[in-house]
């Protein structure tokens, strides 16, 4: 039996730690991701904020040069 649409959303926002991860450009897969623990996943999410803080702060940088 499919799970309906609306289970289907709640699933991907109790999981979207993951799913953010997999749809991000750190080429993550789902092997990867169903390897990590919970500690491993927050510490990869943290590490995507970080980055995108900083090519945040150099573009905007760039646009005041």
């Amino acid at each position: 039996m499919t799970i309906s649409n609306d289970e289907a959303r709640k699933r991907a926002e109790r999981n979207w730690g993951m799913w953010r991860l997999l749809l991000s450009d750190m080429n993550i897969t789902y092997t990867d991701l169903d390897r990590m623990d919970l500690d491993d996943i927050a510490e990869a999410n943290a590490a995507l904020d970080i980055h995108i803080e900083m090519v945040k702060k150099s573009t905007e940088e760039k646009k005041r040069s």
